[in-house]
């Protein structure tokens, strides 16, 4: 098993609604530090978030198989937990839990495109969230590798 500190970009646009709702989109974009492991089979990239007001911290962990990286995983801990998959063409079902408030709904992954390496790359989603089958959101998403 190999770790290295890499910094990473995160972007991330969520659209309220289907295609048909012009909602002005929600932009993020970050840049922080995080840990890229090769444990031979599976590559995971691990980095600290703070997704609410209240200054707690979410432990973020996405992984995949070097075999199948069409396949993404994103596990997260903390102050937000829940565990998601993301497969082009697929639909997963998922729990969001925010300190007791739990959130039930389906991810359903539009495109994924992943590049990821040991050496760098990026992860870039592109998917709809669903609660009941209708779509709350359309969100991207793109993790990018900066600097080794």
């Amino acid at each position: 098993m190999e770790t290295r500190k890499v910094k990473i970009g995160i972007s991330a646009k969520q659209t309220e609604g289907g295609e048909g709702y012009n909602a002005e989109p929600v932009t993020m974009n970050v840049i922080c530090e995080a840990d890229l492991t090769d444990d031979g089979d599976n590559i995971y990239i691990e980095y600290e978030e703070h997704l609410s007001d209240d200054g707690g911290v979410t432990h973020s962990k996405l992984v995949f198989s070097k075999n199948k990286p069409e396949t993404v995983s994103l596990i997260r801990s903390g102050e937000v937990s829940t565990v998601c998959s993301f497969t082009a063409g697929e639909r997963y079902a998922c729990s969001y839990n925010m300190g007791g408030l739990v959130l039930d709904f389906c991810i359903v992954t539009k495109a994924l495109k992943n590049t990821l390496t040991f050496d760098g790359g990026n992860i870039t989603l592109n998917y709809n969230m669903e609660v009941r089958g209708i779509v709350m959101s359309r969100n991207e998403y793109k993790l990018t590798v900066i600097k080794k």
